[in-house]
């Protein structure tokens, strides 16, 4: 039967992230999986989503070849009509299953006359069914269905229970607070079910979207010799799935581009400067020129002036990015003040270092020690990052899957971002003394090798510094949530820390949403001298204990790969989508200036 499609609001800024190629999303009455990015075209199967301009930089910062577009966007309107391109998705799993009675059926909706109405027909009361919510997951990045039927009769000893084959007669069962049992009701097989199963699977497996005849498969348990094995989790274990992003702020100089001038709209349409490029005599280039000044309201030579700003570089006009350098050109651009600054420009920064530094020496003693530790302010009133999505991994894979699936794809989903913040940077000479002492490589020296068996290449390398401008960056989000009327679910923290010869120890708190209106200015006003100066210090305040103390502050390990010390929920973790680093790596002792802290105190140095 044809199914009319459904329309799943979701946020631009969860497609480029949890809910994105490869997810298990969450509809209104079913669970679906996001489509690849083959799949995201009009009509006419060109990808439906608009190129992202100005983002050069970015992509050679990045390393990133492919063009970055936006998702496309569709909406429903009143008469129920979809306008626009949607994300496709398919509705997965495709194993449902009778809350009463625990009766499988196999894509029930095939037959169902209401989409979302399928019931149980081995029940009187014939109550709706739901899907499973466990799903068979693969290193390679693989997502299939659960082989109910094998599980069942993979404990089977008797000859016509090996030999049965069907599929319909399964039953997934409560044991009444003990588990879980499949069995085949067919010839009496059973097994205990934990959801946690591994194991070799022999039948092909891909990703629920595709057709049979699709080149992208896997044959698990090939005897290859491999020993990467599939696993039975739950959709909601964080392994299903892991999105691979990166984000990059757009700083001057595309941050700086006159939006709506001749050669803003020229360099935006690749499809005009073709019209020109097409041309093969002088008669019709003029004929071109003269047909786009029309079009742009202006004059012929003002198409011609463009072209040659085009010609020689524009926007970036020569400089070349260096690849990997993000965070460097990032750190550089908030410490540089910019003349004659716009307000319509992408990146606004206010440098409030003087007056930082003459409200230090009015304070009091105490408050000008953990004052002084901070060398610049900067009130950036405005910003724009771009959020890439570059793949996704399942079930702690090194390798991520692309997001068209097979790698060949030209172009990378993306989406532009808008907000404000507060920068800052540490004293360096201040910071060097502080981490070269004994006691903080030795507190430093103790995490390291969980460090090096969690296996992440961020950050690289692990250093002290890093602890105390991460743990420092989650204690002022928590306080501007207190103070700033900011919901720390909203706030973004941006690292910047490097050791000589190049060194960094600077704190980007932000936040950013997909309108260019971007936020009201209430966060960029917090990091006016006086007032950043009460966060600051209430929030180094807070850093000397913890509700949970003293078993908080003693503690050996904690959070995800037993990475965080001195660091809970009742102090330092903020929520997921906050923290750069999974709130991992955190300890208020590299912070605290608690005369029973065991470190030295880089803030309460004289």
């Amino acid at each position: 039967m044809n199914i009319p499609p459904k329309l799943i609001p979701i946020r631009l800024s969860h497609l480029i992230g949890h809910n994105s190629v490869g997810s298990i999303v969450h509809g209104a009455n079913e669970l679906v999986v996001v489509q690849d990015t083959r799949r995201w075209t009009d009509r006419q199967g060109a990808p439906a989503g608009k190129p992202i301009a100005y983002v050069e930089r970015v992509r050679a910062a990045l390393g990133i070849q492919e063009e970055l577009r936006e998702p496309p966007v569709a909406r429903e309107l009143a008469d129920g009509r979809i306008e626009g391109v949607c994300v496709p998705a398919t509705r997965f799993p495709f194993w449902t299953r009778c809350p009463n009675c625990g009766f499988l059926y196999y894509k029930p909706w095939r037959k169902d006359t209401e989409r979302h109405e399928s019931r149980c027909r081995k029940c009187e009361r014939r109550p709706q069914l739901v899907q499973v919510p466990w799903v068979l997951v693969h290193p390679d990045g693989y997502l299939s269905e659960v082989p109910w039927r094998w599980l069942a009769h993979s404990a089977a000893r008797d000859p016509e229970q090996t030999q049965c084959k069907l599929e319909d007669q399964l039953r997934l069962l409560d044991k009444q607070g003990h588990g879980k049992r499949i069995q085949c009701d067919a010839c009496k097989a059973r097994k205990v079910f934990t959801g946690g199963e591994q194991f070799k699977w022999v039948k092909k497996c891909g990703h629920p979207w595709l057709g049979k005849n699709d080149d992208v498969s896997l044959a698990i348990g090939n005897g290859d010799g491999q020993e990467d094995k599939a696993q039975i989790l739950s959709i909601s274990d964080t392994r299903v799935y892991s999105p691979k992003c990166q984000s990059a702020l757009v700083i001057p100089p595309e941050s700086r581009v006159r939006k709506g001038t001749v050669v803003d709209r020229l360099y935006r349409n690749t499809k005009d400067r073709r019209r020109i490029d097409g041309a093969r005599t002088r008669l019709a280039r003029k004929s071109v020129l003269r047909t786009l000044a029309t079009e742009y309201r202006c004059t012929p030579g003002e198409i011609e002036d463009a072209l040659k700003d085009i010609a020689g570089g524009y926007p970036l006009y020569g400089e070349n990015p260096t690849r990997g350098q993000v965070r460097e050109d990032e750190f550089r651009a908030f410490l540089e003040e910019l003349p004659d600054q716009r307000d319509d420009e992408d990146f606004v920064n206010r440098n409030k270092s003087d007056e930082w530094r003459v409200l230090v020496e009015s304070v009091s003693a105490r408050q000008g020690s953990m004052a002084s530790g901070v060398q610049h302010l900067v009130r950036v009133d405005r910003l724009k990052a771009i959020k890439v999505f570059q793949g996704f991994t399942r079930l702690g894979g090194k390798e991520a899957v692309p997001p068209d699936i097979v790698g060949r794809s030209d172009w990378l989903p993306a989406i532009e971002l808008y907000g404000e913040g507060i920068f800052f940077a540490l004293d360096e000479d201040r910071l060097r003394t502080w981490e070269c002492d004994d006691v903080v490589e030795k507190r430093l020296e103790e995490l390291m090798p969980r460090f090096v068996q969690w296996g992440r290449d961020t950050p690289n390398p692990l250093t002290s510094r890093f602890m105390l401008l991460h743990t420092l960056s989650h204690l002022l989000m928590r306080q501007i949530e207190a103070e700033g009327g900011y919901p720390a679910a909203w706030l973004h923290e941006r690292i910047y820390c490097s050791r000589p010869p190049e060194p960094m120890a600077g704190i980007l708190i932000y936040v950013a949403v997909p309108d260019i209106a971007g936020s009201l200015g209430g966060l960029a006003e917090l990091a006016e001298p006086r007032r950043f100066l009460g966060i600051l210090v209430q929030a180094l305040e807070h850093s000397r204990w913890c509700s949970l103390d003293p078993v908080c502050k003693a503690h050996d390990g904690q959070g995800p790969g037993l990475l965080n010390r001195a660091a809970c929920h009742a102090c330092t973790l903020v929520p997921e989508p906050a923290c750069e680093f999974d709130n991992a790596l955190l300890d208020r002792m590299f912070v605290s200036d608690d005369e029973a802290s065991p470190l030295p105190a880089y803030f309460g140095m004289s």
